[in-house]
């Protein structure tokens, strides 16, 4: 059964590596199969029959989404018996869906130099894959983590190169969380020289944003040991990260970053100036309202006390004095204190 089972696995790998050399003969671009790091589990698995047929039966399904979906990240499980199998591939977004399944013929023939480990893993620049006996798809960091700087260095001044560096590199970790698909690829020129850098930055999909965010900030503090070397990478569980001073991918690839660099506390204090003002308008309206209120009140109110002094004076009718009070006030009915004759009697001044 072993016999029959090695036959096999060596089968399947014999056409995984001519398939590879058969795609590269026939135009692939770069399929990014620069091997960068490769690992493998120090615990085997129980049954190794077992264990290469769900291995066997994972890279297949595999393979048949990258080729039926058009995409670059794939997760399949098989977990038949006691040797189960869930395995990861992912291409960077820049390369071509040749490019892409050339970079998986590759890693599915190079794992394999892991045989009976129950979890192996393997980096190439435009790719990994990765297969564990348990689900490890939510996984943003480990110990492992890593920079992997090249061996130039750049014919730039060390110090803008590595301000360009840096500055690049920064923004991709900030905007990369928030860019749909967890992929952001970016040039930014060398001020005072004819070169560019070019960087890219890519979380796994099984993950969330803050786990990208993070997984990002553990690869641009490492990667930034690299400069002024002219290239370098970071490699985690959950992201990757390399910049260079070579193009690696075409420009029309790249995307405008500064959409997604805008801080929320920024939109916030915009949105709350927005509301205060719109507030303080209101408020505004509100008091010229009160105002015009009441003025029209106040003259209402300086109006009545006039009204009702003449109303209470028409209401009071005549006044009834006593015969004594009047001989008095005419003295005694002088004759020069007379004025004249009314239709009620003799009319007389008083004093």
């Amino acid at each position: 059964m072993n016999t029959k089972m090695e036959a096999r696995n060596c089968m399947f790998n014999a056409v995984a590596v001519i398939t590879w050399c058969f795609m590269l003969k026939v135009g692939v671009s770069d399929p990014g199969i620069n091997m960068l790091s490769q690992g493998c589990s120090t615990y085997n698995v129980s049954s190794l029959s077992n264990f290469n047929s769900n291995l066997n039966k994972t890279f297949g399904l595999v393979r048949t989404d990258l080729m039926n979906s058009s995409k670059h990240f794939a997760t399949e499980q098989s977990l038949s018996g006691s040797d189960s199998v869930y395995a990861m591939f992912q291409c960077r977004d820049y390369m071509s869906e040749a490019d892409c399944i050339a970079c998986f013929s590759a890693a599915s023939a190079q794992i394999r130099n892991c045989s009976g480990a129950n979890g192996a893993r393997v980096v190439y620049d435009g790719c990994f894959l990765r297969y564990e006996r348990t689900d490890f798809y939510g996984e943003t960091t480990r110990d492992a983590n890593r920079e992997y700087c090249g061996n130039q260095t750049t014919s730039s001044p060390d110090t803008t190169f590595n301000t360009t560096v840096a500055s690049l590199l920064g923004d991709l970790q900030v905007a990369t969380p928030r860019i749909n698909g967890f992929f952001a690829a970016s040039k930014r020129e060398v001020a005072g020289s004819n070169l560019s850098v070019y960087a890219i930055a890519q979380c796994v999909q099984t993950i969330d944003m803050a786990g990208c965010q993070a997984c990002m900030e553990v690869a641009y503090k490492n990667v930034q040991k690299c400069p002024p070397n002219a290239d370098g990478r970071a490699l985690d569980s959950g992201c990757f990260m390399r910049y260079s001073d070579k193009p690696f991918f075409a420009d029309n690839q790249t995307i405008n970053l500064l959409p997604f660099l805008k801080t929320e506390s920024s939109s916030s204090s915009k949105k709350g100036a927005i509301i205060g003002g719109a507030a303080g308008g209101a408020a505004l309206v509100l008091i010229i309202v009160g105002l015009f209120v009441w003025f029209k009140l106040s003259k209402k109110l300086k109006a009545s006390p006039r009204g009702n002094i003449l109303d209470a004076t028409e209401l009071r009718g005549a006044t009834i004095y006593s015969y004594k009070d009047l001989k008095s006030a005419t003295k005694n009915f002088k004759e020069a204190n007379k004025l004249g004759e009314g239709g009620f009697g003799d009319v007389y001044k008083v004093k």
